[in-house]
Parts: C-alpha cells; structure tokens; sequence
C-alpha cells in the first residue's frame, strides 16, 4: 500500500481533517468581560473592535491592525482599549513587524494593570524581542550537494523536495532567521563534490548538507573539515565520513555506531550479560562492521562475549547445527544476528530456522534489516530485539500534513528520502537558530534528541548520530520498546 494510500485508511478510521491552525488563538472573550468599575462601554467602540477581531480571524493582519488602531485613537478609557491594544500587538507580530508590536506593548502592564491579558502581553513582547533579534541577523546560507546525473536525478529530487519543505516550513516562522538555498550539482564524481565544497565555503555557506553515497560525501567532508565550514551527510554510512572531523556530520548512523548503540541497549536496557555474535562475511563488511561496534561496546560495558561465529556466505546457515555442537549455545544468553542481505525475510527464514534445529532458549538480537519482518510469530520464540534508525509516524497529524504536502509538491508518495532530506534539514537550521556563544559545530555535537517525522537526530557530544528506535517481536506482534 502506498503511502498516500495508507494516510486516506487511516484518515478514514480517525476522522481527520487537514486544518491549519493560525499562529495565536483569536480573543474569544466578549468585551464585556473587560469592563472594569469606572471604564465605560461604548457601542460604536464595540462593533468597530469587533470589526477588527473578524479581520483578525480572516488572516487581514494590516486591516485588523488598521481597525484597532482607530479604537486606540478615537476611544480612550473605554472597556475595548486594553484588548485593543493587545489585539493591534498580535497583528504587527503576524505580519512579522516585532518593532511596532513591541511598541504597542511598551507601557501596557501599567496602563492595564488589572487587565486579565498582562500575562499574553508579557509573553507576546518577549516572543516579539526574540524575533527582532532573530530578523535582524543575516540569512542563514545553507549549501545543497546532489548529483543530476541520469541515475541520480530521481532520488536527488527526493532528497532535495525534503531539504526545500524544511526551509519553507522554517522561513513561514515567526522571527525565524531568513534561509537562503545554494544548490551545486556534484555529477556523481567525488571530487567534483570536494570542490563544490569550497565554492560554497567561498560563497559564505554556513552548513552543507547532501550527496547520496558514502564516497561522495568521505570527500566532500575532508574538503569541509579543511574549509572548516558545516557539511552535514544525510545518507553516508562510511565511519570516514566523520571520523576524526570537526566539521562533519553523519545524521545517518554509520555501521559501528548501529552495533554499539545495539550493545548498550542490550547490556544498559535488556540486561543482558553473556553475549554472542553471528554474522556473515560480505563484500561491504558490513555485518563485519556491525558487529566489531557491538562486542567492542558490550565488551566495555562489562558483559562477556563468549561466542563469535563469522559465517562464509548466508547458505553457511544451514550448516551451522551440523559444525557447532547446540550444547555451544549454552555459553550465551543472547546473540546478535545482523542481517546485510538483499533479502532479508528469506535470511530471516533461514536463521530461525537453524536456531530451532539448535532447541535451545537463547534470545536474538538484531539491527533494521530485521524490521516488520513476516515471521512475527517465528521470531517471537526467540524475542528478537533489534535497533532500527528509520520509522514514519503514521499516526501523527503533523506527518499526515506533511505527506499531503509533500505529494502535492512531488505527485508521490514521500519515501525515506524525502523524509531525511526533511528532518535533517529541519534539525541544522533549529541549531543555527539557537541563541548561542559557541562555534556551530559544537552546537550541533550538543543539540538535544530531535524527533523527526522519520529520524530521530542526537550527535550526543559526537559527529555521528545516535539516537535509534528499539523493537521487539512478542508474542506474534512486533512492538516498540522505545
């Protein structure tokens, strides 16, 4: 089922309806409610303030702002002029000019002390102050790598539809500090990457974000480090890409960092002391590279690692009962199983089927290739856990939007590339907004857990994200642990 079409079912069953909701709740209290001993009411102050809130409503901020305005002026010491003042205020804000809404709020508190509305006006001239800050520093520059070659240019589109909603989603805020797109065409080529690097350093690129594989972004993150500009890689799973850099990022988490954040969840979370790991050799290492961050990290962590199995190629699991005796079982309590495979429901297969031949009660542990797996009821016998770093929030209004607009900008389905391109995008501009002394890089290293439409993001004092979801298969059903 494609996405838009699981979003319709699940519209369907919630009863949701796509409403954007303004920026500030218009005053619902009838002026009456204002009125104060000594404070007269005057009908043609009332129906004009009323007249100004019906703008307010509609979205005509520079009439509304207009109408209140002549309230101020025509009518002094009456029931409508505190809310008047305050409702003039919100106007300015929403058309993004904090110096008058501050202006409006400047003697308000003691002109009003015993309004119901000091604490709105409080909070609305600081959020007035922050953005006046935020509107008067330069735009932020964000860099763009993608490659518009012939096999690249589809999922580039992908990529990039995300990055451009983040920054239209960011440019719409109030007082967020102005973003500025700088696209490069990187051809494919590593080394065409590595120079649009300094042309956009040269150009006054604050952060880089892009390139779709690992190699394109290993030189465009040593060009970064040498230009000492920002590049984000949403993608690159290669350790080279940050490793040992200051100014690269890996929002992607790379195959070390996946088997670490996998051990400590084994040994912090499931308590888990008496450990093994199985995995097949392949041409990528990467069930290699999986599982060295695993036993180097469980190993730290104080748990045993007592069994290690390399296996040759994936039809070695087949053999495995008949060349380890099932008694070597007894020396583990759990065992991590990462799968880097094409097909991963058919290895899956494979896997639990040796372990049954085993018959013994050991659990499994796993990364994202075992993820929504058919064999729910199979892996529930060994309560296969695993971590995974990608997973869409169906249920959240927020997404639903998201995906509508995303389909109505692209004619298809946001995939997992559109949403990265999104929530990495979104996560580097929240910290270059941040009010903040230190260098972007170390920002960035230290920004708190961001929870995306799909990612989550946490550099947790590093270059490499860590943050993941953690699953389950219980029971026939797969559940979220956290």
């Amino acid at each position: 089922m494609g996405m838009i079409a699981l979003i319709r079912s699940i519209q369907s069953r919630i009863g949701l309806g796509v409403l954007l909701a303004g920026l500030f709740l218009p005053l619902l209290q009838p002026v009456s409610a204002q009125i104060r001993t000594g404070i007269p009411t005057i009908a043609e102050a009332d129906s004009l303030f009323s007249i100004g809130l019906a703008h307010f409503r509609a979205g005509n901020n520079e009439a509304a702002r207009t109408v209140f305005e002549q309230v101020l002026d025509g009518f002094t010491d009456n029931a409508s002029t505190s809310t008047a003042r305050i409702m003039a205020a919100k106007a300015a804000y929403r058309d993004k000019d904090y110096i008058s809404a501050r202006a409006f709020l400047s003697a308000y508190v003691s002109d009003f002390p015993t309004s119901s509305y000091l604490q709105d006006a409080r909070e609305l001239d600081s959020m007035a102050l922050a953005a006046s800050r935020q509107q008067s520093l330069p735009p932020v520059r964000l860099g763009i790598l993608l490659s518009l070659s012939e096999e690249d240019r589809v999922p580039s589109q992908a990529l990039f539809n995300g990055i451009r909603l983040a920054v239209d989603e960011h440019n719409l805020r109030d007082g967020a500090r102005p973003v500025i797109m700088m696209f490069r065409n990187i051809e494919g080529d590593p080394n065409v990457a590595a120079d649009a690097v300094s042309d956009l350093s040269r150009a006054g690129a604050d952060i880089i974000i892009g390139t779709m594989y690992s190699e394109e972004a290993i030189a465009a993150a040593e060009r970064a480090d040498e230009e000492e500009v920002i590049f984000i890689a949403p993608l690159a799973t290669d350790e080279r890409v940050s490793s040992g850099r200051r100014y690269a990022f890996q929002a992607n988490p790379s195959m070390t960092a996946r088997g670490e954040a996998m051990a400590r969840f084994a040994v912090n979370g499931l308590r888990l002391t008496r450990l093994g790991v199985f995995t097949v050799a392949d041409e990528r290492r990467i069930g290699e590279r999986l599982s060295d961050g695993f036993i180097q990290t469980a190993s730290e962590l104080g748990a045993e690692i007592n069994l290690i199995q390399l296996l040759p190629s994936e039809s070695a699991w087949f053999d495995l009962p008949v060349n380890m005796p099932a008694d070597t079982l007894d020396l583990v309590d759990a065992i991590y199983v990462p799968m880097a495979t094409r097909d991963a429901p058919a290895l899956a297969g494979a896997i639990l089927g040796t372990f049954d031949r085993f018959r013994k009660n050991v659990r499994l542990l796993g990364n994202n290739a075992w993820h929504d797996l058919p064999q729910k009821a199979h892996a529930s016998r060994y309560t296969m856990s695993y971590s995974n770093d990608f997973l869409p929030d169906l249920s959240s209004n927020d997404f639903l939007r998201f995906a509508w607009t995303y389909f109505d900008l692209n004619g298809s389905d946001v995939d997992r590339l559109g949403l990265s391109g999104f929530d990495v995008t979104r996560f580097a501009l929240e910290a270059a907004s941040r009010e903040d002394s230190r260098a972007l890089w170390d920002v960035l290293r230290n920004m708190p857990e961001y929870q995306g439409y799909g990612l989550r993001i946490h550099f947790d004092g590093g270059n490499v994200n860590r943050a993941f979801y953690y699953h389950r298969y219980r029971d026939g059903a797969l559940t979220l642990l956290r």
